[in-house]
C-alpha cells in the first residue's frame, strides 16, 4: 500500500504598516499538525525482489530464500531500532478480511537473519535488509499458509507506516517436475473451443522442461440471469467437458508445473467485465473463487470484450469504464490472494486506478499487451511483470522469429503471450518452429519433435504426428 502525502504550501505574510492605517491587521494562528510529517522519520516494510507488501512464494523440493527490506524516509541522525517478528495475531484478522481460512505457517519453520533484529546507525544510509529463509516442507495436500511479519520501532520519533509484511506459502511438493529457474516465461491462451490444453506436454525440451509457464483456458463466459437477477459464470460444452475432466486433462498439466489459469469473456449481454457495480463486483469475485478453489485452478483472466451496455438501475451494474474494471480485480485479488491475476490490456477491464487507497500492482501480477504489442506496467509494477510480445497464432501475426526472440532475452520484460497455438492440425508445423525460437532462446536448446496430437477439444485420444 501506498501512502498519499499532501503537497505543502509555505505561506508568508509580510504585514506592513502604514501611518494611515485606523484598524491592526490581525492574522489567525496557523494549525501546523498537517506538516508533522515533514520532519517525521517514517519507516515502511516490503519484501526487496517484489517490492510488495503481500507476497505468494512457492515451495517444492528445496528451501525459498529472500530478503526484507526495511527503508526510511529519510537518513536518520540518531540510532534506530527495529525488531521484525512473527505476528501470530494477524492471521484472524487477514482470513477474515480476505474470506479465507489459511493456516498459519509454522513458526519453526523459517528463520530470520539477525533474528529479525535491525539496528540504524546515524549515518547517510536509509534502506537496510535482512535475509528471510522458509524451509521446505512435506504435506498430502496442496495447501497455502500465512506467514505474516510485522516491523516494530522502539525509537521515538520514528513511525512504521507500513509495518506489516505478509507471505503466503504454497506447498507445490506435488508437482512431479522441479522447474528450471529464469527470467523469462512463456503464457499461451488456448482457444479450447479448437484446441485440447493436453497439447500443452507437447512443447519440452531434451532435459524434460515444459516450454509452456501459463496455461490459459479461453474462455468461460460471464452473463446476466435476467430471471434470477444475478450475474454467473457460464461454461461452454468444451470448457464443462475440461471441468468433468479435470483430473484427465489439467491434473496433468499442474502436475508438471504449468500454472492453469481460468479466461472470463464478455457475452453479448449487460454483464461486462468493467461495468459491476462495487456489490456485483465483489460477489461475481467471490463465484469465481469458489470455482478456482473448487477445482484447483492458479488464478484468472478477466477479457473486456463482447459486452452490451448495461441497465444501471439494476443494482448488479454501473456505467462502463476503468473505476469499475480496477474494482473487479480488486475483488477478485481479495478473494483469493494466492492466486495469479492477469490481465489482457484490452478495453476498459483494468485502468492505473488505486481502489481504497491500494495501488494496481498491489492486486495485479501480470499483464499481456494486445496482438503485436508490448504489455505496460501499471503502478507499482516494472516491465518485468508484462509480456514483450503478444503472438496470435491463428492468423500468423507477430509470431516468434529468431530476431524478435533475441530482442525479448535482452530486454526487462517477464513474458511472451501467445494466442491460439494448434489451433488446428494445419498450424502445426509452423507453431511448433516458432515455439522452437523461444526455447532456444529461453533454455538454450531445442525442442523436442512432439510425437502426438489430441485432435478433439472434448475427447482425451490422441494421433501420431508424422513430420
Amino acid at each position: 500500500m501506498k501512502q498519499i502525502f499532501n503537497k505543502i504550501a509555505a505561506v508568508a505574510v509580510t504585514g506592513l504598516c502604514l501611518a494611515a492605517c485606523v484598524e491592526p491587521i490581525t492574522v489567525d494562528k496557523v494549525d501546523e499538525s498537517a506538516y508533522n510529517n515533514v520532519t517525521s522519520l517514517v519507516g515502511s516494510v516490503r519484501d526487496l525482489n517484489t517490492n510488495k507488501q503481500e507476497n505468494v512464494i512457492e515451495i517444492r523440493k528445496e528451501d525459498f530464500n529472500t530478503s526484507i527490506l526495511f527503508t526510511l524516509s529519510r537518513a536518520p541522525k540518531k540510532g534506530v531500532d527495529v525488531q521484525v517478528s512473527y505476528d501470530a495475531e494477524y492471521v484472524d484478522e487477514y482470513n477474515q478480511y480476505h474470506g479465507t481460512a489459511f493456516e498459519a505457517f509454522p513458526q519453526e519453520q523459517f528463520t530470520l537473519q539477525n533474528e529479525g533484529k535491525i539496528l540504524v546507525a546515524p549515518d547517510e544510509k536509509r534502506s537496510f535488509t535482512l535475509d528471510l529463509t522458509i524451509g521446505k516442507f512435506e504435506t498430502t495436500e496442496e495447501k497455502t499458509y500465512v506467514l505474516p511479519l510485522k516491523a516494530v520501532v522502539s525509537t521515538d520519533g520514528v513511525v512504521a507506516s507500513e509495518t506489516r509484511l505478509v507471505y503466503l506459502v504454497k506447498n507445490m511438493s506435488f508437482q512431479s517436475v522441479v522447474k528450471a529457474e529464469k527470467d523469462k516465461e512463456v503464457i499461451i491462451f488456448f482457444e479450447v473451443n479448437n484446441t485440447n490444453p493436453l497439447n500443452a506436454l507437447q512443447f519440452e525440451t531434451e532435459d524434460g522442461n515444459l516450454l509452456i509457464d501459463y496455461l490459459v483456458l479461453f474462455a468461460y463466459n460471464i452473463n446476466y440471469d435476467a430471471e434470477a437477477g444475478r450475474v454467473y459464470c457460464f461454461a461452454n460444452p468444451q470448457c464443462q467437458y475440461i471441468l468433468d475432466h479435470y483430473d484427465e486433462i489439467i491434473k496433468p498439466l499442474r502436475e508438471r508445473g504449468i500454472k492453469v489459469i481460468i479466461s472470463v469473456l464478455g457475452n453479448h449481454d449487460m454483464a461486462g467485465l468493467a461495468q459491476l457495480s462495487d456489490m456485483g463486483a465483489r460477489a461475481f469475485a467471490q463465484e469465481m473463487a469458489a470455482l478456482v478453489y473448487g477445482y484447483g485452478f492458479d488464478g484468472i483472466n478477466y477479457d473486456d470484450e463482447y459486452s452490451a451496455s448495461p441497465d444501471t438501475s439494476i443494482p448488479w451494474f454501473t456505467n462502463p469504464g476503468y473505476e469499475a474494471g480496477n474494482r473487479l480485480y480488486f475483488e477478485t485479488k481479495k478473494a483469493m490472494p494466492d492466486k495469479v491475476m492477469l490481465s489482457y490490456q484490452f478495453g476498459a477491464a483494468l485502468g492505473n486506478d488505486y481502489v481504497d487507497g491500494i495501488a494496481p500492482g498491489e492486486y495485479m501480477d501480470i499483464c499481456v499487451g494486445d496482438y503485436g504489442r508490448a504489455g505496460y506496467p501499471y503502478e507499482g509494477m516494472t516491465t518485468a511483470n508484462c509480456s514483450y510480445m503478444s503472438s496470435e497464432f491463428a492468423q500468423g501475426r507477430s509470431l516468434p522469429s529468431s530476431a524478435n526472440v533475441t530482442s525479448f532475452m535482452s530486454s526487462d520484460y517477464g513474458y511472451w503471450m501467445g494466442f491460439a497455438l494448434w489451433n488446428g492440425a494445419g498450424q502445426l508445423e509452423r507453431d511448433f518452429k516458432c515455439m522452437n525460437y523461444l526455447s532456444q532462446g529461453i533454455y538454450g536448446q531445442e525442442l523436442k519433435k512432439p510425437t502426438v496430437y489430441y485432435p478433439k477439444t472434448m475427447g482425451l485420444e490422441s494421433n501420431p504426428i508424422n513430420w
